[in-house]
């Protein structure tokens, strides 16, 4: 099987033949407080089972699969409230920040028969002023078992150092998302919720919450497994993780904010699996092996 990509009025469709895959979302509109960023939602497997929940009810700033900042310098990449440690209370904030899609420079066909999409993006604060600049890649492949993604970003500091941090010290979250909703992911009852487990043997998603790993499988109730790799390419790998009942995401600032002089770049490597039958521990680590000598 080969995909394709189809570019639409909110961004690009990516296929399996006439089955969607996903739909990266660059040009949607969304409220200041929400901080808009683009994001991959929908996210189906092969047999379309639905990955991902976007701008849930909880939190409409969830948006899918997407790179989310709390603290970046003094702007909110994340969107919705900010947590105070001082008030030890969440509370609103004018500082919602942007991260602004400028132009795609690639999308294009693997000779393995997956696409690229790559994109330059721009970080903007309140006041529109840039502060960052980004240049991001996803990559999709088909692969007997499902799908294979990759994405690799750099960003650039402008006009000064960049900061990234976050402050709730139970929590962390910041970087790689992804929300995944119904039918993949019920977090009502036990019974329902998504079953995790990562690379270090630890099961159940409060289990993971907050320890390093190589990488986190979650399997659905209603079927279905998605994985997630970090790099050892990283910084401070292997990552620390931020999980829930129904989401899953990385945490690489659980041990402090991560400063990037002007003069420097950070760069991020991670992948994703996405399938219909869940892969053992064993099939998961030969896929990481495989990406880590990327």
């Amino acid at each position: 099987m080969s995909l394709i990509l189809r570019e639409s009025l909110l961004g690009v469709d990516v296929m399996d033949g006439e089955r969607p895959v996903a739909l990266y979302r660059v040009r949607d509109e969304q409220a200041t407080c929400e901080s808009p960023k683009p994001a991959f939602a929908p996210v189906y497997t092969p047999q379309g089972r639905l990955l991902t929940d976007y701008r849930p009810w909880d939190h409409l700033w969830h948006s899918g699969l997407y790179f989310g900042w709390v603290h970046a310098n003094e702007s909110n990449l994340w969107g919705g409230a900010w947590y105070m440690p001082e008030s030890g209370k969440y509370e609103r904030v004018e500082t919602h920040g942007i991260q602004r899609h400028d132009r795609f420079t690639d999308l294009s066909t693997t000779a393995e028969g997956g696409v690229r999409i790559h994109h330059e993006l721009s970080w903007l604060d309140a006041d529109e002023e840039i502060f960052a600049t980004e240049q991001r890649h996803w990559q999709i492949e088909p692969i007997s078992t499902g799908y294979r993604w990759h994405v690799a970003t750099r960003i650039q500091p402008v006009g000064g150092p960049l900061t990234l941090g976050a402050t709730r010290a139970a929590a962390h979250y910041s970087g790689l998302v992804l929300r995944m909703g119904p039918p993949f992911a019920n977090d009502e009852t036990p019974e329902q919720e998504v079953r995790a487990r990562c690379s270090e043997g630890r099961i159940g998603h409060d289990q993971i919450l907050g320890q390093m790993a190589r990488w986190v499988a979650c399997e659905g109730a209603a079927g279905g497994m998605v994985a997630m790799l970090d790099h050892p390419g990283n910084p401070r790998y292997p990552t620390t993780w931020f999980t829930r009942g129904n989401l899953l995401g990385v945490a690489p600032l659980a041990t402090g904010d991560l400063v990037i002089p002007e003069d420097d770049e950070l760069h991020l490597r991670y992948g994703l699996l996405t399938v219909d039958d869940p892969l053992d521990d064993a099939a998961v680590e030969a896929e990481f092996d495989r990406f880590a000598a990327i």
